[in-house]
C-alpha cells in the first residue's frame, strides 16, 4: 500500500537545532490549502496504485493549522485516492498548541495518531533548544491527547544535548514511559550547518558531548525502553502494543509514498523526486504545472538503498529478497564486505537475514559505507 506525506512549513519560531525547511510566519490557510490540493491533483498518478493506507502531516508545525484545513485536504485525498477505511492518519504537533478543544476536533475529523514534539522534559534543555513549551506543558499535552481518545501517541525525544547528564536523560526516558504513549522516537542531537547551534559551536559557545557520553545515553535508552516492553524496531524508533508507525515504516521497507509541499520527497519504486525547499519556489512550480526534480534510480543506487533501509530495522536485510532482485553475485559481494563486521560482532547472520547488533546501530553509518558499491 502507498502513503502520502504533506509538509506544513509554518512555524512560530525556529528551534536552535532544526534544519528542516520551515518559514516563520502566520499560515496562509486558504492559499496553502489550494496549492496543496492542486499538487495532489497533478500527481495523483505518480504511484502505480491509488490505494493509500497512511497519510502523514509533518512539518514545520502542522498543529498551527485549523481543523477545517485538514477537513478540506482529507476530503480531496479521499476523492482522488482509494483510502483504506483503517488508514493511519498522523499529525505532528507541538505541546503548546494542544488544548482539549483542538484535540477533540482533530480526533473528530479522522486524525488517529499524534506525534508530539516533546524533545525533553527538562526546562533548561527546552530553553537551550528554543522550544516554545515547558516541561509541564509537555506532560499535560500527552495526558490531554489520551483523554481526547487518541490511542496512538508518539513522542519525540532528543539525547546528546550539550550539558545533559545521564541522570537527566534517565529522567526524560522514565517520564516518557510513565505517560500513555505507544511509540517513542529518540534522536541524537545533530548540529547541522545553518542552525543557531552551528553558529554557537563555531564561536565556542556550545560544545558537543563526548562520544562515550552519547553512547552511554543510547544504551540507557535501549535498556529502559526494552525492559518496559518497547520493541526497538528501527535505529531511532521504539513501539509497544500496536503503536508501530505504519507510515514511517514505508521509508524502511521500500513502499511508495507521495510527498506534497515544499521540501517534500516522493518515491514510487523507480524514481525519487523532491520539491524545492522554498515556499515561494514550490508555489511557482505547482501553479506552473511543473514536475518536481528527480532521478531514476540506477541498479547500484537501488542496491545500496536496499541495504541501508533494510539494516535500519530489527528485521534486518532479507537476503532471499536481495538475491532475487540483485542476483547471487551481488549477495556474495555483500557478504564479503560484511564479513569483517560480522567477525567483530557488529553485524550478524541469522538464517537468511543480515542484521545489526543493536549496540552497533549507534555507529552504523561507517559500517554501512563499507557495504555500498558504486
Amino acid at each position: 500500500m502507498n502513503g502520502i506525506y504533506i509538509h506544513i512549513p509554518y512555524c512560530k519560531s525556529k528551534c536552535n537545532y532544526c534544519d528542516f525547511y520551515s518559514v516563520i510566519r502566520k499560515p496562509d490557510v486558504d492559499g496553502f490549502r489550494d496549492i496543496v490540493i492542486l499538487e495532489l491533483s497533478m500527481r495523483v498518478n505518480y504511484m502505480a496504485s491509488h490505494k493509500v493506507d497512511t497519510v502523514y502531516f509533518g512539518g514545520g508545525t502542522p498543529s498551527l493549522l485549523p481543523p477545517s484545513w485538514y477537513v478540506s485536504v482529507l476530503k480531496h485525498i479521499r476523492e482522488r485516492f482509494s483510502v483504506d477505511p483503517m488508514a493511519e492518519i498522523t499529525l505532528e504537533a507541538n505541546p503548546d498548541d494542544l488544548d482539549q478543544d483542538l484535540l477533540l476536533d482533530l480526533k473528530g475529523i479522522g486524525i488517529n495518531r499524534l506525534s508530539i514534539g516533546i524533545q525533553s522534559f527538562v526546562d533548561e534543555h527546552l530553553t537551550l533548544m528554543n522550544r516554545r513549551h515547558d516541561a509541564g506543558q509537555a506532560e499535560r499535552s500527552v495526558r490531554l491527547a489520551s483523554g481526547a481518545g487518541f490511542g496512538h501517541i508518539s513522542l519525540d525525544l532528543i539525547y546528546g544535548i550539550p550539558g545533559m547528564t545521564i541522570g537527566q536523560w534517565e529522567e526524560n526516558v522514565r517520564k516518557a514511559i510513565s505517560l500513555p504513549v505507544d511509540h517513542i522516537s529518540a534522536y541524537h542531537l545533530s548540529i547541522e550547518p545553518g542552525t543557531r547551534f552551528s553558529a554557537w559551536k563555531r564561536k565556542g559557545i556550545l560544545k558537543e558531548i563526548s562520544d562515550d557520553s552519547s553512547f552511554e545515553q543510547y544504551e540507557l535508552l535501549r535498556k529502559i525502553l526494552e525492559d518496559s516492553g518497547f520493541r526497538h524496531y528501527e535505529i531511532s524508533n521504539f513501539f509497544r502494543d500496536e503503536g508501530i508507525s505504519r507510515h514511517n515504516s514505508k521509508y524502511w521497507t521500500g513502499e511508495p509514498y507521495l510527498g506534497i509541499g515544499p521540501s517534500a520527497h516522493s518515491f514510487n519504486g523507480r524514481e525519487r523526486n523532491w520539491n524545492p525547499s522554498s515556499l515561494k519556489k514550490w508555489i511557482t512550480q505547482v501553479t506552473c504545472r511543473e514536475d518536481p526534480e528527480g532521478e531514476v534510480l540506477t541498479p547500484w543506487m537501488r542496491r545500496n538503498e536496499t541495504i541501508m533501509v533494510g539494516l535500519r530495522t530489527d528485521d534486518g536485510l532479507d537476503l532471499t529478497k536481495f538475491r532475487r532482485i540483485f542476483g547471487m553475485k551481488e549477495q556474495v559481494l555483500l557478504l564479503e564486505q560484511a564479513q569483517p563486521h560480522i567477525d567483530l560482532g557488529d553485524l550478524m547472520l541469522t538464517g537468511d537475514r543480515l542484521l545489526f547488533n543493536r549496540a552497533a546501530w549507534f555507529w552504523s553509518d561507517g559500517i554501512l559505507a563499507d557495504l555500498f558499491s558504486e
